[in-house]
């Protein structure tokens, strides 16, 4: 049994809703828990650094790496927190186009 915790920037959040264009600026992150490449639970939740004017993304990768999340998928990497993941061991899936959550999710099974 193999289970991974996913953070996925979102705006108003769930697997319906298409992956922001932006890791630190999203409104949301959709948090998916997935066993065995089947959706377990959904859970969004705010980001509460979305709009901070300096030092975003490292508050956001910190923010994460406490959430215990395994992976992220994103359509930007986060050069700011990229150290704080990499040495959480946090695995990045940078998308190249726009997709829903659930697609990606789909996609990467």
């Amino acid at each position: 049994m193999v289970k991974t915790l996913v953070a996925v920037p979102t705006s108003k959040g769930g697997l319906d809703d298409e992956v922001h264009k932006s890791l630190v600026r999203a409104e949301t992150f959709t948090l998916v828990e997935v066993e065995d490449g089947a959706v377990k639970d959904v859970k969004v939740i705010e980001n509460p650094y979305r709009q901070e004017p300096y030092g975003a993304g490292s508050k956001v990768a910190l923010f994460l790496v406490n959430l215990g999340i395994n992976a992220i998928i994103s359509r930007t990497d986060c050069p700011k927190g990229k150290m704080i993941l990499d040495s959480a061991g946090i695995k990045m899936v940078v998308l190249d186009t726009p997709m829903k959550v659930g697609d990606v999710l789909r996609k990467l099974r």
